[in-house]
């Protein structure tokens, strides 16, 4: 494939970033304040649904095999995710609709998940209920492709710590959100009040965030006839760059670290902590006073970090420093196995990844190698947060079943977070 004349590229840019009514560049807070409830909602879904309805719909139908069911379920699950989200991006960056390039995908994707929601609240065995639960992974992934591309879009690059962070602030509040919900309202409810959350969100974005007519831009670039391989180099060609590379490395082993630490959090309260030793005997409560914590610490922060790393623009500073620092945290679990140590756990884990997601959004946003491909390249980075859930899941079993117990998963958790921050420092793009 050819690239692009830079002149396209450049009228591209401009285009993108314009305001469909006034033609100028829009208003980073603006952007923020209708990117922020999207993502919210999105999060929401994915952590009411991964940590509380899934594993216990799972501890019901099938308690003498919970872990390894809830292994496999997560593997097949990522790996729709591991494909949704490039396509999402890949799909949205080649798409000329008057109503823009975005917003068909995010609004149809929100629909089809919200669909998928609520069947899942009346599935009444473990196959249908998988089916459901994997297909609902690659189409809320496709809507988080499409939502996540509007960042490089829309903002300029001298804004896009402050971005990245008020939108990773969108994290822990979907978290507790959809934990919250999650838990109190139970499976049938549950999964209704995230479906029309979910909606409403991406209708707020669409509606309060018009895009231009993308029918005018400039085509993606023809792809040069050959095999499927050929096809699927081109798709990834953005490893291409070292940098892009360098990125991707970084991110995938710090989300492994996480998504293996925390994956398995409600039987870790019941199994490693003790249900009669958490609040009230009760993991679905307790669980949500752990994201409390996590919530808590990553507010605390992550704002901060995000304005402090525009003002000196040193963003792979912050990155490795929270990386380093989350695995120093994954040692309190192992030291201390009670349900003190989980809180502090928790309120640490808050600050470093709070930390590390507020200003790893900008440094991903800054590496991408074509300005006509950012959906799908962006798209492909975040692959490296599904990625890892898929091994995740396989690699938690392992690890509780032959080294060691849940204490293990933390420490296979602090070697992935160093890795983690010292590869990013390698990166030479960005500072």
């Amino acid at each position: 494939m050819t690239n692009p004349d830079p002149t396209i590229v450049v009228k591209a840019e401009e285009s993108l970033s314009a305001d469909p009514a006034t033609g100028k560049q829009p208003r980073v807070g603006r952007l923020l304040g209708l990117l922020f409830p999207a993502t919210l909602g999105m999060i929401a879904l994915y952590q009411g649904i991964q940590q509380i309805l899934i594993p216990a719909g799972v501890a019901h139908l099938d308690p003498a095999h919970k872990v390894g069911t809830l292994a496999i379920m997560t593997t097949f699950v990522a790996i729709t995710s591991m494909i949704g989200i490039p396509l999402g991006g890949a799909l949205s960056d080649r798409t000329r609709s008057r109503f823009g390039r975005r917003t068909p995908w995010i609004l149809g994707t929100a629909v089809v998940s919200a669909v998928l929601m609520i069947a899942m609240g009346f599935a009444g065995n473990l196959i249908l209920l998988a089916v459901l639960y994997t297909v609902l992974w690659l189409t809320s992934n496709m809507y988080q492709g499409a939502v996540t591309a509007l960042l490089p879009d829309r903002v300029p690059e001298a804004r896009r710590g402050l971005a990245a962070s008020i939108i990773g602030l969108a994290t822990p509040i979907g978290l507790l959100v959809g934990v919250a919900v999650a838990g109190a309202a139970g499976p049938l409810y549950g999964y209704l009040i995230i479906a029309v959350v979910v909606v409403i969100t991406a209708l707020i974005l669409v509606f309060g965030l018009r895009e231009e007519s993308s029918v005018d831009l400039p085509p993606q670039p023809k792809r040069e006839s050959g095999t499927w391989l050929t096809s699927v180099g081109l798709f990834l060609s953005g490893f291409a760059d070292r940098d892009f590379r360098l990125a991707f490395i970084s991110r995938f082993f710090l989300s492994l670290s996480y998504a293996t630490a925390t994956g398995f959090l409600y039987f870790t309260l019941s199994d490693y902590i003790g249900t009669k030793n958490l609040p009230g005997h009760s993991v679905p409560g307790a669980v949500t006073i752990v994201d409390i914590v996590l919530v808590v610490g990553w507010v605390a922060i992550a704002t901060f970090g995000g304005w402090l790393s525009d003002k000196l623009k040193r963003r792979k500073l912050f990155v490795g420093v929270a990386a380093v620092g989350l695995a120093i945290t994954m040692f309190i679990p192992v030291i201390s196995p009670t349900w003190g140590g989980i809180l502090l756990f928790a309120l640490f884990s808050g600050i470093f990844i709070g930390t590390y997601f507020a200003v790893d959004l900008a440094l991903m946003s800054l590496v991408l190698p074509n300005k006509l491909s950012e959906g799908r390249d962006l798209g492909i980075l975040n692959v490296a947060t599904g990625l890892p859930t898929i091994l995740s899941g396989a690699v938690a079993g392992l690890l509780i079943t032959f080294a060691g117990g849940y204490a293990s998963l933390y420490i296979f958790g602090a070697i992935c977070a160093l890795v983690s921050g010292v590869v990013v420092f390698f990166i030479r793009k960005v500072r």
